[in-house]
């Protein structure tokens, strides 16, 4: 079997943990495949490897992951998440439990498939594209006053926020930013989108979840005076002006998250949220 592993090395504590993973994998007869090291994270030939392979390992925080995830899902490859951070939500893998890398050697784990978000800015002709496996974040600058954000589905009125701004996460997202911002856990097993107001100026202001075929727009006056930003999952972005629409649906790709532990979703919560209380 032919392993991508790809690993974010600038991560405290992950050149340490790929010695130990990427010797556990030879010593059950993978052959790796590993991007140029350049210094920069990701590596430009990332693509070129993940296609090369039969699947990938990630090695790092949920950042890492999520990232490796959706290159990963852009080219039909599965992945496998070993966790380097601290909360390791999207890991498959603790680095005390390397020993359970046979199971992936020898094809013994399920996949769970995840949404994915496609956003599109338009600005005239110059349209901006990005996608997201956790969230899409449209929110003020650090010195913005509140703003106005307008959210439609298929051009359909729905709400009107005056707030810091919004999120739009898929359920894997839901147990992000959104949560932190008080918006709901949901099943990643479910096809929905999710949107939260960040610091709504509102007493009745609450998540709401659309259908997976929902075409969320958002506009906002706000950014002709005041600074607003749009990122994706925090890697990508770019400043919006008050002419700009931002487009979100669910994307036709998904990712592949390799599961190779008999942990539930509701397990992992347990586990990795309930503890810090």
């Amino acid at each position: 079997m032919r392993v991508a592993v790809i690993a974010n090395s600038k991560a405290a504590g992950v050149s340490a943990a790929l010695d130990g993973v990427c010797r556990a994998l030879q010593e059950l007869g993978a052959e790796l495949l590993f991007p140029a090291v350049s210094g920069e994270f990701p590596a430009a030939d990332t693509d070129e490897v993940l296609l090369q392979s039969d699947v990938a390992v990630a090695l790092g925080g949920d950042g890492t992951i999520i990232h490796t995830a959706k290159r990963a899902a852009n080219c039909g490859r599965a992945v496998l998440g070993i966790n380097c951070g601290h909360l390791g939500f999207m890991a498959g893998l603790e680095l005390d439990e390397l020993s359970q890398l046979s199971a992936l050697i020898e094809g013994r784990y399920t996949e769970e498939l995840r949404m994915v978000l496609d956003v599109t800015v338009e600005r005239g002709e110059e349209n901006r594209r990005f996608t997201a496996l956790n969230e899409v974040v449209i929110s003020r600058g650090s010195l913005s006053r509140m703003i106005e954000l307008n959210i439609r589905n298929h051009d359909e009125p729905v709400v009107t926020y005056h707030a810091d701004g919004v999120i739009v996460a898929t359920p894997t997202g839901s147990t992000a930013y959104s949560l932190s911002a008080g918006g709901p856990i949901i099943d990643p097993a479910l096809d929905a989108l999710l949107m939260t107001p960040i610091c709504p100026h509102s007493l009745f202001t609450r998540s709401m979840i659309f259908h997976r075929d929902a075409s969320l727009s958002v506009t906002s006056p706000s950014a002709d005076h005041e600074e607003i930003f749009l990122t994706a999952d925090s890697e990508e972005g770019m400043r919006i002006t008050g002419q700009d629409k931002i487009v979100i649906v669910r994307s036709s790709m998904m990712a592949r998250l390799i599961k190779i532990k008999p942990v539930s979703f509701y397990g992992v919560i347990n586990q990795k949220l309930m503890n810090r209380r």
